[in-house]
């Protein structure tokens, strides 16, 4: 596959962001310039991928629920873009083993392990725990971990927060490197330690404000919050 089209999805999907948002990035220097790795990363809103790749300095394998990829015109392109699909109605054995493959191929794979968009309470970030289907990956995977926490990108659901620009924030902490020796529970709690430890340190260093913190869709349209999904552990 060529990353011809990695490059025209990033760009086609970022614009919606470059023109209602300033990204800040720091931490590039921590990815490493070559071999496998898993880049684990937070899900506020649908505008993640773009803001988090546009300054990545490899090219990104995404997992993305199948839904997405069964979109006509935009599927197709997501996949020559080295998308690949996960059916989280099930344990989508096909899905891990397109990862590993990947994985073995030198490929960086990104992963939103929280099953979902998330905030608050719901997201690991806000207490909630990670599911263990993620340090199980990694176990078997045997590769260094990429933590990445994004911040602000959920704002981009209200026109009003496009004037001035809003704030988005994205880092990218140290690789965890792989244990074999290590429990599964033990690498869940090294990712969300890392996890939490990044978004602290964004709170203070990039002084982030109440309002640009997660909120859902819905909330920056001015209506409840939904209901928190269930989603099957895979």
């Amino acid at each position: 596959m060529s990353n011809f089209f990695y490059y025209f999805c990033r760009e086609l999907t970022f614009l919606i962001p470059r023109l209602g948002s300033r990204v800040h990035c720091d931490g590039v220097e921590n990815v490493p310039r070559t071999g496998p790795g898993l880049v684990i990363s937070n899900h506020v809103s649908h505008f993640d991928p773009p803001c988090m790749m546009i300054k990545f300095p490899r090219v990104v394998h995404f997992m993305a629920d199948k839904p997405l990829l069964e979109i006509p015109i935009l599927g197709p392109m997501l996949k020559w873009g080295h998308v690949f699909p996960i059916d989280r109605t099930k344990n989508d054995r096909g899905a891990l083993k397109t990862t590993l493959a990947r994985l073995e191929a030198g490929n960086m794979v990104g992963i939103f392990p929280e099953k979902g968009i998330r905030q608050g309470a719901t997201s690991v970030l806000g207490g909630a725990e990670l599911p263990i289907g993620t340090a199980s990956l990694w176990k078997m995977a045997n590769v260094p971990v990429i933590p990445m926490v994004i911040i602000g990108t959920d704002q981009l659901y209200a026109l009003k927060n496009y004037f001035p620009s809003s704030r988005v924030f994205v880092r990218i902490g140290k690789p965890l490197p792989p244990d074999k020796n290590a429990s599964r529970e033990e690498l869940r709690d090294r990712i969300v330690i890392a996890w939490r430890e990044l978004f602290e340190g964004m709170k203070r260093d990039y002084n982030i404000r109440p309002e640009e913190l997660p909120q859902s869709a819905q909330e920056r349209w001015g209506q409840p919050a939904p209901e928190p999904k269930t989603e099957v552990e895979n």
